[in-house]
């Protein structure tokens, strides 16, 4: 996990309740190739609705970008 943190351009958050408990994280990093694209991954997350509190935190410092999520 620590080299996700640490990617050049990129973002990592953390949903946390109110207890404490970790509830889900994500990371965004930038595309090797492609200019102005963005990948998500790893995202794990409890709930839908933590699912898309992260990825809404994780995009919101690229605006207009693409960005990929590759759910498997």
């Amino acid at each position: 996990m620590s080299r996700w943190l640490k990617i050049p351009g990129g973002r990592a958050v953390v949903a946390v309740s109110r207890q404490g408990d970790v509830l889900g994280y994500g990371c965004r990093r930038p595309a090797v190739n492609k200019a102005e694209h963005h990948h998500i991954g790893p995202l794990y997350a409890d709930s839908y609705d933590v699912a898309s509190d992260l990825i809404h935190a994780l995009v919101e410092d690229v605006p207009g970008h693409t960005i990929q999520l590759t759910v498997l």
